[in-house]
């Protein structure tokens, strides 16, 4: 049994699979969605591995997974990536704790990932999004007091701040589309 964990152990790394912290992330504080400690973000856009594919393809794919981001995944699946600045991290946090419910669509295919490293390989949060439906998953979880509580618009204007930005339409045509849906 123990060789087996061991085994385990060794094949996750050398796949490139990241667990988040070994230790028991903080809860969010309150109604806000608070990473542990980090040193650094940086931002992906990504595409589904079934873009370009004809015919209908199935919802919901995530690199999230138990706990853990799928980076093996994620190289595969990488068009861009930045390292995010002081102040657009601060954006992005404020963004994800937005005040204004905003239910999501039914469908959940995300092109974008933010990972919160404490180190340099050491990833500690994640926050994933899709900007077709407007939702967003993140590890830790989001508490339920926060749920649909995200600024769509200013994480479009971050993502698009940071070149990450492709989703067929520029963010003020999104945007328009966005409000449009809310009256």
């Amino acid at each position: 049994m123990i060789f087996r964990l061991i085994r385990f152990i060794f094949a996750a790394v050398a796949l490139g699979s990241v667990s988040l912290a070994a230790e028991p992330l903080p809860k969010s504080e309150g109604s806000r969605w608070v990473p542990p400690s980090f040193q650094k973000v940086v931002g992906f856009r990504f595409r589904l591995p079934s873009d370009g594919s004809e015919g209908p393809v199935p919802s919901g794919f995530s690199l999230l997974k138990n706990g853990a981001v799928d980076v093996a995944q994620l190289e595969k699946l990488k068009q861009k990536s930045v390292e995010l600045t002081a102040a657009q991290t601060s954006k992005l946090l404020t963004a994800t704790n937005g005040k204004e419910i905003i239910y999501p669509a039914a469908c959940y295919d995300p092109h974008h990932l933010f990972l919160f490293y404490s180190g340099e390989r050491t990833v500690v949060a994640a926050v994933e999004v899709c900007f077709n439906c407007t939702g967003i998953y993140a590890t830790p979880g989001i508490s339920k007091a926060q749920w649909y509580r995200h600024d769509f618009i200013a994480l479009a204007r971050l993502a698009d701040e940071l070149g990450l930005w492709q989703e067929g339409r520029t963010v003020d045509e999104w945007e328009k589309a966005i409000l449009s849906n809310r009256k």
